[in-house]
């Protein structure tokens, strides 16, 4: 029988922020990281915030192809269906990065997003709601969303591995290289998103979700060693499938 992927208690950090103290309050950096899932080229894709909702309520999504004013209409769009943004929150670089960004030390390197690719960076930190009239099994009445507009590489390495902290789950869903505009292949373990995060001190993350637009068959096995576990298919919208692995059973 499959590993099932348990429910959460949404934590208190979240529960209890207020629009003024998302606003105006000290960032809660760590709090965001802890427990999250990481989606590197994440696009504005919702399937994993839709079906990973009650297991995870930090999402930290990195994509640095998605311009500011396309993230500000994502952000009302189908994406976040049956919620509402409570408030956002613009982080400056230097809160996140004082000495800069920084890549695997000692990896192969693996060579520079394309410029034509990259769009001006921006930080943004939104908190949505769900609104009372919208039934509770659409899914948990809060949760965070942390959007880097930066390669997900240096995003990982400067803030999960530097801070001594992994994800609870990071998603290998579509990453699009070559042609897709990805300077690197995240699928592959050898290449730098894999050696940062098989080579940090907190460890890796407990789950991985790793599919696209394709048939079932073509991601019936993890793109990383060591999850042997499937816990369940979800369908991405607009086609295509995502499995969602176990680093160990429960």
């Amino acid at each position: 029988m499959a590993t099932q992927l348990p429910r959460v208690k949404s934590p208190a950090w979240l529960t209890q922020l207020s629009v003024d103290s998302v606003e105006n309050g000290p960032f809660p950096l760590d709090q965001i990281l802890q427990g999250s899932l990481y989606y590197p080229a994440s696009g504005f894709d919702g399937d994993p915030i839709r079906y990973l909702s009650r297991s995870v309520h930090s999402f930290v999504y990195a994509d640095y192809g998605r311009a500011r004013d396309e993230f500000e209409s994502a952000l009302h769009g189908p994406e976040f269906l049956g919620y509402e943004v409570l408030a956002a929150r613009e982080i400056g670089e230097a809160e996140l990065a004082p000495h800069g960004w920084h890549r695997p030390p000692g990896a192969a390197y693996d060579g520079e997003p394309n410029e034509c690719d990259v769009k001006q960076p921006f930080f943004a930190w939104v908190v949505f709601v769900r609104p009372d009239d919208v039934p509770v099994n659409h899914g948990p009445k809060r949760f965070s969303l942390f959007y880097l507009c930066i390669d997900g590489v240096k995003a990982f390495q400067t803030l999960y591995v530097e801070r001594g902290i992994s994800p609870r789950a990071i998603a290998i869903i579509q990453p699009g290289e070559g042609f897709g505009g990805n300077y690197t292949d995240f699928k592959n373990p050898e290449r730098s998103l894999g050696r940062a995060v098989f080579g940090s001190p907190a460890g890796t993350p407990q789950f991985l979700l790793y599919g696209g637009y394709g048939k079932r068959e073509e991601y019936g096995w993890p793109c990383w060693p060591g999850y042997p576990e499937r816990i369940r298919f979800i369908e991405k919208s607009g086609g295509g499938s995502v499995g969602v692995w176990s680093l160990v059973p429960d």
